[in-house]
């Protein structure tokens, strides 16, 4: 999990806040056992004065003194002593010099238990053992309220985890639509922020979506009907006798039929690109695919390879170096057309002029080069190379040396 997460963030404030509040717990509890420490401490060092000189006072009413002073005197030391807990010892600064001298000398052994505080006090005849009833104040409700406070945040926390569960599903939505997947839908039926952005989403997929359709509905629709006309001029522009007007009104609607076809693939690639189909190609098939397109003959192509394996979408690969070797033929003076690749890296080479125009400038759509001759072209080609590129996260770059143009597509995966 990244550290910019804010799912992090959150498991870290948890974790800060159940920490601390432990932190509190352990020092209140630390704090009241001192209290309770300190409390014994004054108990003992009173009761042990006291005690001593209630037995110089009295013999043989001393059980009956002792009881009166609120002492109890145990019968049964030894067996009293299995189930006491040894305390003070050693002895804490608190103690005069004496009292702790004879807990030092083991001529003063404390215990205690729950309610009690045990002072057995040895001598060199006999010993005696007397009980000094304590009342300890443990207050539950520290642990009641630190548990509830624990209980709070713990479910604070995995509410709002809950909560932000779905923002994860949006991120991988959005994730998917960025990469061209369109049946998405991020619709929520919760009423937190998360949910409203989630909604607004979706309703920005569908529009998108609407548009899309709409767009290449248009676009087909215009296509369809323009290609009739289109037909029917031409065959009645073949029964004209005047052979200048022939001319003018051929070339008028070839020009309209390149355009439709142009359109054509630029409607074919923006619709499929979000949904490429990538597989083994060979380079050898695609070139072939891309020449029959143009009728070109085989003798005009000077092909190199190593490895001659691309993994890319074959029909797009296609109109790509289609595309690139029209280009070549029609803007250059040579006869041969040059293509290499190799590592990953695919180049078109061919003699020609320098390009009046910046190669950046000619990659947008309708650019073409003013000193061209070539007057059948849309300028469409290089765009619709780019773009097919971009869907394969591959890149195209232009280089002019020694009168021979270079065009580099550099990011095609290779295919062993």
């Amino acid at each position: 999990m990244s550290r910019h997460s804010i799912f992090f963030k959150l498991n870290l404030i948890f974790l800060f806040s159940l920490g601390a509040l432990i932190a509190l717990f352990v020092m209140v509890i630390r704090e009241i056992e001192n209290q309770e420490t300190r409390m014994l401490e004054k108990k003992t060092i009173k009761c042990e004065r006291e005690i001593r000189k209630i037995i110089v006072q009295n013999g043989d009413s001393l059980k009956k003194s002792l009881e009166e002073h609120g002492y109890i005197s145990i019968s049964n030391p030894k067996k009293t002593k299995t189930g006491l807990k040894p305390v003070f010892n050693p002895p804490p600064p608190s103690f005069s010099l004496t009292l702790q001298e004879r807990i030092k000398d083991g001529r003063l052994k404390i215990y205690r238990d729950a309610d009690h505080l045990y002072l057995e006090l040895i001598g060199p005849k006999n010993s005696r053992m007397v009980a000094i009833p304590v009342e300890i104040y443990h207050p539950r409700w520290i642990l009641l309220f630190f548990g509830g406070i624990a209980s709070i945040i713990i479910l604070l926390y995995w509410t709002l985890r809950r909560s932000l569960v779905p923002l994860k599903t949006l991120a991988q939505q959005i994730k998917r639509f960025g990469e061209g997947e369109m049946d998405i839908s991020t619709k929520s039926n919760k009423r937190d922020e998360i949910a409203f952005v989630a909604n607004q989403f979706d309703a920005v997929v569908k529009k998108v979506n609407a548009m899309k359709e709409a767009r290449t509905l248009f676009m087909r629709n215009i296509m369809h009907e323009l290609k009739t006309p289109i037909t029917k001029g031409k065959l009645s522009v073949a029964l004209l006798k005047e052979e200048h007007e022939t001319k003018i009104l051929q070339r008028a609607f070839n020009r309209m039929e390149y355009l439709i076809h142009e359109m054509a693939e630029m409607e074919m690639i923006t619709s499929q690109s979000l949904d490429l189909k990538t597989e083994r190609c060979s380079f050898y098939s695609v070139v072939k695919d891309a020449m029959n397109l143009l009728f070109i003959d085989e003798n005009k192509i000077e092909i190199s390879c190593k490895p001659c394996y691309i993994e890319a979408d074959y029909n797009m690969l296609t109109i790509v170096l289609k595309n690139l070797i029209d280009n070549a033929f029609k803007y250059g003076k040579g006869e041969k057309v040059f293509l290499s690749y190799s590592k990953g890296v695919l180049r078109v080479i061919n003699e020609g002029e320098p390009m009046s125009e910046s190669f950046e400038k000619l990659l947008q759509p309708f650019s073409k080069d003013k000193n061209s001759s070539v007057k059948d072209s849309f300028g469409l080609g290089l765009y619709i190379v780019r773009s097919i590129l971009d869907v394969h996260g591959a890149t195209l770059s232009h280089s002019y040396k020694k009168g021979r143009h270079i065009f580099t597509i550099e990011g095609l995966r290779p295919s062993i």
